[in-house]
């Protein structure tokens, strides 16, 4: 039994070697490759290692190394379409995640030696804008090589970093992470979306630009950094073109290495017509090892800025004013959608929960907080909408219901003096959404142009009786101008937020800060707001919750307990109207429309202090 257990061992060692060397190569030669691996301790696993071969090879006969570089948990190579993921390790997880896919589509997916699972159906693979997931249950992992066959649109090739972007210069080029190829120790961590761990001297970032004229080119890079990285030296670098800078301190309300800014640099960048790579690295040695992350660098050509410019004073000059925000002085908010879950008991599905959502008790309970509005998920993550909308059921039937919620709730709101605003988000993760309104491909005018027909419905619909957006996405290459355009219809005076959580606003074409804040009462600093500030120019506001982290997303649990006294609670919206911060708080619902009994009585507290005392500025 020992010496089963030692050839076993071997085998396995054998398979991984074989692997990562078949992932590391252009060409591969199953004999030379075999050959290369034969050692001592290998005597005895030949058989395994041919039984592997039978089973296995066509993930590495005939294939190249693929396009995804190699980490501890994972290779890849490739033929044809056909990705192969060679899952090497889980790391005590049933799922890892790959660099984002998010301009074609992968057609199908299947364990190699399992092809009766479907991937489709059974959803080994879904393409997020933060990463391709991909999902094998511990019953399905063998413990050597689990092999996940991905047939994708196109050349899996066009998938190596640098990724070539083809930029067009009459607008800002944005180079995020997810087409750099990075070196040096750097790290991309694709949901949050940047890039960090410059701790050594020959940390680098190279991305691929294909142009078609050449120019000089204004740099501005989003990055943040604390005390310790100050005055670290980089440089960027296309050809024998090159401009120096140096870290600063960045601002902000996240805290220290979360404060993100973006900067304009010093000096431009020659770029010639036709292909350039064009790199971020340090100079010397880096002054802080964990306390710079870069998330974007942009290069904005003359008839760019010109156009950014003209842009930017256009935004300002429509944005509509934010007074009756301000006067209502704090709202609630609710994540009631299709991944809410009841407080005990199954779920039900969207369509059985929107009929039977008791809007009477939600409007009396709204009405006990002293909200001055609510921000109410018209569309969570998933495109499914609590009101019929022709917009949507012509992309995919079945995705929206016959009682209008959102029309009754804005009613019986309005007949209390309390103003709805919609959250909404694209469905960018919903993989079928994407899918079927063409997100998944390098041109996205389709898929917001959807998203343009879908908010012109709303606003036909609800006119007036919607008051405002708050949209969740930091996504950063959408039309805003235009779908600005569409939030405006049947109510010019919508007031709109683009969520861009820590990092500084995406557009000017907003009226109001999204405020992300979450679980912590935070106090921006007074630059935040002020021009050049992150926020600048926009209506201060913030976003906090105050027991479920966002929504109720557990079967038979209860609400989670407050997170803040009451008397925090109180003195720190007192405090933000102070400033004219306007404040939205979060409360946890469940599907059968329940809230903590004891969040509420926090908010009648609050709606007694600031609706009712005389004193009501006062901050204690």
């Amino acid at each position: 039994m020992h010496n089963q257990d030692a050839v076993e061992v071997n085998s396995k060692a054998l398979i991984v070697d074989i692997v990562r060397a078949a992932g590391s190569r252009s060409e591969i030669n199953v004999n030379q490759l075999l050959n290369n691996q034969k050692r001592p301790e290998s005597v005895g696993a030949d058989e395994a290692i041919e039984k592997w071969i039978d089973e296995n090879g066509e993930s590495i006969i005939g294939t190249r190394g693929g396009p995804f570089t190699p980490t501890d948990q994972y290779v890849t190579t490739y033929k044809d379409s056909k990705i192969y993921v060679h899952v090497l390790s889980w790391d005590g997880k049933n799922n890892i995640t790959l660099p984002a896919i998010t301009d074609r589509v992968v057609k199908n997916a299947w364990i190699l030696g399992n092809p009766t699972v479907d991937g489709t159906s059974w959803g080994i693979v879904r393409q997020h804008p933060w990463g391709l997931l991909i999902v094998v249950p511990e019953a399905y992992q063998n413990g050597v090589d689990d092999i996940v066959v991905l047939d994708i649109e196109g050349d899996p090739t066009t998938l190596k970093k640098p990724r070539l972007i083809e930029a067009d210069p009459s607008s800002v080029i944005y180079l995020f992470g997810e087409s750099a190829e990075v070196g040096g120790g750097l790290v991309h961590l694709q949901a949050q979306d940047w890039i960090e761990g410059w701790n050594e001297s020959s940390a680098s970032l190279s991305w691929k630009v294909k142009l078609p004229t050449s120019s000089d080119y204004k740099l501005a890079m989003t990055y943040t950094a604390d005390t310790h990285a100050v005055g670290s030296a980089f440089e960027i670098v296309a050809g024998q073109n090159k401009t120096v800078g140096t870290v600063r301190q960045t601002t902000g309300w996240a805290g220290d290495s979360q404060n993100f800014e973006r900067i304009s640099l010093p000096g431009t960048l020659r770029l010639p017509a036709g292909e350039s790579i064009i790199m971020l690295r340090l100079i010397g040695e880096a002054k802080s090892k964990d306390g710079v992350r870069v998330h974007s660098l942009e290069l904005i050509s003359p008839l760019a800025d010109k156009a950014r410019i003209a842009s930017n004073e256009k935004a300002q000059q429509i944005r509509t004013k934010t007074d009756w925000f301000v006067e209502a002085k704090y709202g609630v908010m609710f994540h009631w959608s299709t991944t809410t879950q009841p407080s005990r008991g199954p779920q039900k599905p969207y369509v059985e929960a929107v009929n039977a959502f008791d809007l009477d008790a939600f409007v009396d309970m709204v009405s006990e907080t002293g909200a001055g509005y609510v921000i109410f998920t018209a569309v969570h993550g998933i495109m499914h909408f609590p009101a019929p909308l022709k917009s949507i059921e012509v992309v995919m039937p079945g995705r929206t219901c016959k009682r209008d919620l959102i029309g009754e709730m804005a009613g019986k709101l309005q007949e209390c003096g309390i103003a709805l605003i919609l959250y909404f988000h694209h469905g960018v993760g919903d993989l079928e959404w994407v899918k079927a309104a063409g997100f998944l491909s390098p041109d996205k005018s389709k898929f917001f142009k959807i998203e343009h027909d879908i908010l012109t419905e709303i606003g036909m619909r609800y006119g007036k009786k919607v008051a405002g957006y708050w949209f969740d996405d930091r996504y950063p290459l959408q039309p805003f101008e235009e779908l600005y355009e569409a939030t405006k219809v049947g109510n010019p005076e919508r007031i709109v937020a683009w969520n861009s959580w820590i990092l500084p606003k995406t557009t000017e074409f907003q009226e109001y800060y999204a405020g992300e804040f979450g679980g912590a009462l935070v106090d921006p600093p007074e630059n935040f707001f002020a021009e050049g500030g992150s926020a600048g120019g926009l209506q201060p506001h913030g976003l906090i919750f105050l027991d479920d982290p966002w929504q109720h997303g557990y079967p038979d649990t209860d609400i989670a307990p407050p997170l803040f006294t009451t008397q925090q609670i109180i003195n720190y919206v007192k405090a933000c109207i102070a400033q004219k911060l306007v404040i939205t708080m979060n409360m946890g619902i469940t599907q059968d429309g329940k809230v903590s009994p004891t969040t509420l009585e926090q908010m009648k507290a609050l709606r007694k202090t600031i609706r009712e005392d005389s004193n009501t500025l006062e901050v204690n």
